[in-house]
């Protein structure tokens, strides 16, 4: 009867706080996350997505299911979480659209009534 070897490849985090990342590399995710949006916003849905693969590919964490990453932007707070877009809150403040991730949507929950 055989053995099985098993090997443990290192898990990546699928999460990461744009403050643990060098200064350098946190402005250039900023942008490029930036220019994925401008392309998600005119329906360049190829080019957003190649974006969002580069920024999981220089920041190293796991790919997330939706492909598409986002950054909270909660005012109850400083946080500074990129993740999957797919798990974002979202509230209004008057015209401009803040994002929660779940820490910060369970935590502290925002409607913009506040």
């Amino acid at each position: 009867m055989g053995h099985a070897v098993m090997t443990h490849a290192p898990t990546q985090p699928s999460e990461i706080h744009a403050h643990h990342l060098p200064t350098a590399l946190a402005t250039r995710v900023d942008e490029l996350l930036d220019q994925a949006n401008e392309y998600a916003d005119h329906r360049e849905l190829t080019a957003s997505a190649l974006i969002h693969a580069q920024v999981i590919h220089l920041i190293g964490i796991r790919p997330p299911a939706s492909g598409e990453l986002t950054r909270c932007t909660c005012q109850g707070c400083y946080c500074d979480r990129i993740f999957d877009a797919a798990k974002a809150r979202t509230y209004m403040d008057g015209t401009v659209e803040f994002v929660q991730c779940i820490g910060c949507a369970d935590e502290h929950p925002r409607t913009g009534n506040e």
